[in-house]
C-alpha cells in the first residue's frame, strides 16, 4: 500500500538578522534532509514493492501493490508406478492461486526419458482465487526405472514436481479354463459342443488372429479377430462330430501375440447308434369251428415259400414276431390244427415292411 509524505513546515522569528537567518535556514535544511532521508529509509513515506523466490516445489507470496499474490501446487510429487511400455499413465496438476494478486505462468519444462505435459499453454495468467489444471504423462518406450521433474516458472516464483514411473516390458498372455476337452462317447453324426474360455491374464493388449481345432471330427467356432484387454475374456465353442465309430484326438491351436504358450488336448470317440429293436404283432379271428391251436408262418417272398415261426400249436389267436431286420420286408399266414391234428390250409396273407434304422 502506498502512504503519502507529510513533512511539517518551520517558520523563523521576524526579529533576526539576515545572516543569522540565513544561517539558520542552513542548518533548518540540513535537518529536514536528515529526516527526509530516514523516513525514504524506514519506508515510512512511500510502498515498497519487492519479490521472494519460493523454494522448488513450494508455494508462497509475494507482496505487491495491488495485494498478496499466492500459487500452491498439487500434487507436488507424482509416481506413475508400473507402465507398460507403449502405453501411458497420466496424471493431474493442479495450480490454485489463492492469494489477492494475478499470477503468470510463463514456462513449464519437463525433464526426464518419457515424461510430457499437455493442457496448459504458456504464458498464462491465473486470476485471484482461481485454479487451473494440466496432465502430466509417463510414456515410456522401453523397460526401467526413470525419474524426473516437471519445472514451473511463474511471475513470482518456481515450482517443482517431482516424477517418477517404471517401464516394464508388453507380456500379453493367455490363458484358457482349461488344458484338455474330453468329449466322452459321442454318437455318429450327432455334434457335441463344449466351451473354452481364453481369458488374457496378461499386462497389454492380447490379439488373437485365429482359433483353430485339428483332428478329425473336431471345429471350432469364435474367438478369432478378437482383442482382449488385460483380464478380458472370450468363449470358442469346440465341437466333436464324429463320421465314424473309433477314438479320436486332436488340439485347439490359438494363433496370438501372448508371450507364453498353450496347449489344449482333444480328444473322443464316436460310437455306433443303439439298435431300435423292431417286433411284429399279429392278430386274427379265431376259427368258428373247434381247433386245437394254429401254426404262424413267414416268408419274405409273397406267395411262400414259407417257415414255420412256432414248433408247437399256439392257443392263442395272436403273435408276436421279434426276429425281424432293419428294412426288410415279410409275408405272414396262419393255419388252425383241428382233431387228429389235421392242419388246415394257409390263410389269407399279410405283408409287413420293417423301418430302416
Amino acid at each position: 500500500m502506498r502512504r503519502s509524505l507529510t513533512c511539517a513546515a518551520f517558520r523563523t522569528g521576524s526579529t533576526l538578522s539576515s545572516a543569522r537567518r540565513l544561517g539558520m535556514t542552513f542548518l533548518q535544511g540540513l535537518a529536514v534532509a536528515s529526516a527526509l532521508f530516514a523516513l525514504l529509509g524506514s519506508a515510512a513515506c512511500i510502498g515498497v514493492t519487492g519479490s521472494k523466490p519460493l523454494a522448488p516445489g513450494g508455494s508462497g507470496t509475494t507482496a505487491s501493490e495491488s495485494g498478496a499474490a499466492s500459487i500452491s501446487v498439487a500434487p507436488l510429487t507424482i509416481g506413475f508406478g508400473n507402465v507398460v511400455v507403449g502405453t501411458s499413465n497420466s496424471q493431474t496438476v493442479t495450480l490454485s492461486n489463492t492469494g489477492g494478486a494475478s499470477v503468470t505462468i510463463t514456462t513449464v519444462l519437463p525433464s526426464g526419458y518419457g515424461f510430457i505435459y499437455t493442457g496448459l499453454p504458456t504464458p498464462i495468467t491465473i486470476g485471484a482465487g482461481l485454479s487451473t489444471s494440466f496432465t502430466v504423462s509417463f510414456q515410456p518406450a522401453s523397460a526401467g526405472a526413470v525419474s524426473g521433474s516437471m519445472t514451473i516458472e511463474s511471475s513470482t516464483a518456481t515450482y517443482t514436481v517431482s516424477l517418477s514411473g517404471t517401464g516394464i516390458a508388453s507380456a500379453p498372455q493367455v490363458s484358457p479354463s482349461t488344458s484338455s476337452v474330453i468329449f466322452g462317447n459321442v454318437t455318429v453324426g450327432t455334434p457335441s459342443p463344449q466351451p473354452v474360455v481364453l481369458t488374457n491374464t496378461g499386462n497389454a493388449n492380447l490379439n488373437i488372429s485365429s482359433v483353430t481345432a485339428s483332428g478329425t471330427g473336431f471345429a471350432a467356432s469364435g474367438g478369432s479377430g478378437v482383442t482382449l484387454a488385460p483380464n478380458q475374456s472370450v468363449t470358442v465353442t469346440v465341437t466333436f462330430d464324429p463320421s465314424a465309430t473309433g477314438t479320436f484326438a486332436g488340439s485347439l491351436l490359438i494363433a496370438s501375440n501372448a508371450t507364453n504358450s498353450t496347449n489344449i488336448t482333444l480328444s473322443g470317440a464316436g460310437v455306433a447308434a443303439p439298435s431300435t429293436q423292431h417286433s411284429v404283432a399279429l392278430n386274427w379271428s379265431p376259427s368258428p369251428s373247434a381247433v386245437m391251436g394254429y401254426f404262424v408262418y413267414r416268408g419274405t417272398t409273397s406267395g411262400g415259400p414259407y417257415a414255420k415261426l412256432i414248433p408247437s400249436v399256439d392257443t392263442a389267436p395272436s403273435y408276436t414276431d421279434g426276429s425281424v431286420s432293419d428294412g426288410q420286408t415279410y409275408y405272414y399266414v396262419v393255419t388252425s390244427v383241428g382233431s387228429g391234428n389235421i392242419e388246415s390250409a394257409y390263410s389269407n396273407q399279410v405283408s409287413v415292411t420293417i423301418p430302416s434304422q
